[in-house]
């Protein structure tokens, strides 16, 4: 009776550890932290993050959310910004906050909303994406070209205009250290300075459609797609997908830890790569959730994501990793 006992633990113990050894998502290094509604941040569905300043603002299907980094202060259409849906932040040098909204732009100065759309301006009020050039300028990618603002004036860039802008649904924005402005839109990325413009077509396995775009600490610009990620460095492209342990293909968010590690959102979870490997992370090693919308890296080298339905999780690597 004893021999057949000790038979069955060994038999549960090998069946135990045979069947949890090692899934390919043991949980990492480091410490999460998470926020949704429920301690504060106004609402679950986060769309987009900025940190910047000290402050991270946080942008939602349903409003704005402010850390101060111990509470929320939240923003909504009572209080004056234009839209609930906040689609891009970008936070000038003086601590104004551009807002991108599908109902126009709001700029968050004074601890009060100025709000533009088109009858100010603005070429189109589908705001998807926002960012600032060299000289603190506004650059909007709206779902009818590009707008840009120097703070009196508009100016707005069109396919149908006779300019180089490759297609009008441009669904983001970035300036380079040169000041070049990239466009990515859903048919190809156009390059833009003093009047000079450059496109990278189709033709290019993954500049097709253009979900996000990202420009890391060496200048390199980096394509989130629908079929992957790219990176144009000396307007050499390099692809990477699935194939090369990319988690997913579609490609919502891109950005860059303190470390130099490149990090990729998806509707399957996040993606870290560091030149050489590559790290996944899902709900079995940190995540709330799989579906990620949105990355940012604050000033303490702390990883935020946002999610689609759970608010942010936020990942602080080792000191060493």
């Amino acid at each position: 009776m004893k021999i057949r006992l000790k038979l069955l633990v060994i038999v549960l113990l090998l069946f135990f550890f045979g069947c949890s050894k090692d899934n390919g998502n043991r949980p990492l290094k480091g410490s999460w932290q998470y926020f949704n509604s429920k301690n504060g941040l106004i609402n679950n569905n986060v769309r987009c993050i900025s940190n910047s300043n000290g402050e991270t603002w946080i942008g939602t299907e349903f409003g704005l959310s402010l850390y101060d980094g111990a509470k929320f202060i939240n923003y909504n259409t009572s209080q004056g910004l234009i839209h609930h849906q906040v689609n891009g932040l970008v936070q000038k040098e003086n601590g104004n906050l551009w807002i991108g909204t599908p109902y126009g732009l709001s700029l968050f100065a004074g601890n009060q909303f100025f709000n533009f759309n088109g009858a100010d301006g603005l070429g189109y009020d589908f705001v998807y994406g926002v960012s600032l050039d060299q000289q603190q300028n506004l650059w909007v990618a709206t779902g009818k070209g590009v707008s840009f603002y120097d703070g009196a004036d508009w100016v707005v860039y069109q396919k149908d205009q006779g300019n180089s802008l490759v297609y009008n649904i441009v669904r983001d924005v970035v300036v380079d250290d040169e000041n070049y402005k990239w466009f990515g839109t859903e048919f190809g990325i156009s390059k833009y300075r003093d009047g000079n413009w450059k496109t990278y077509l189709a033709e290019l396995p993954l500049a097709d459609f253009v979900l996000d775009l990202f420009v890391d600490d060496k200048d390199n610009i980096w394509v989130g797609t629908l079929a992957g990620v790219s990176m144009i460095k000396d307007d050499q492209v390099i692809d990477y997908s699935m194939a090369d342990g990319l988690i997913y293909d579609r490609v919502d968010a891109v950005a860059q830890d303190k470390d130099g590690v490149m990090w990729f959102a998806t509707q399957y979870g996040v993606s870290a790569f560091d030149g050489t490997k590559w790290e996944n992370f899902t709900e079995d090693n940190g995540l709330t959730e799989t579906w990620v919308t949105s990355i940012s890296v604050d000033e303490s080298g702390k990883i935020w994501f946002g999610t689609k339905t759970k608010g942010i999780a936020v990942y602080t690597k080792p000191a060493t990793q």
